[in-house]
């Protein structure tokens, strides 16, 4: 069926999962409903040799409908062996993380997120 797909979302659901090419680290976005018509994307990194989560934050908080939450809907990929990187459908890196350590290496400010989404 073509037109715009059904955008509720009423509880979290994993959207992209991607693993190190050594399957030793994984990465997830995660699409959390946050209040009426709001969704959260949180991104989560998780060793999977030692079971634990590095990292989980939130990348960005979009309003639930068409074109805000597809550009909300990240590329997830790996910059380096250890590094994982988040950006959106407009090319703006949102995030880049060091993996084993959780720590960030870039983080787009939300100020300049919710700016280029207003113009949209």
């Amino acid at each position: 069926m073509r037109g715009r797909p059904e955008l509720e979302i009423e509880r979290e659901k994993v959207y992209k999962t991607k693993k190190n090419p050594n399957e030793t680290f994984i990465a997830r976005i995660i699409q959390v409903p946050k209040e009426e018509n709001m969704l959260d994307f949180m991104l989560e990194i998780k060793h999977l040799r030692k079971k634990e989560l590095t990292y989980k934050n939130l990348l960005v908080t979009t309003e639930n409908w068409y074109d805000s939450f597809r550009l909300a809907r990240g590329d997830l990929k790996w910059v380096s062996l250890h590094t994982v990187a988040v950006w959106d459908w407009l090319g703006h890196k949102l995030v880049e993380v060091a993996a084993p350590t959780g720590k960030e290496n870039y983080r787009i400010s939300d100020d300049h997120c919710s700016a280029y989404r207003e113009k949209q």
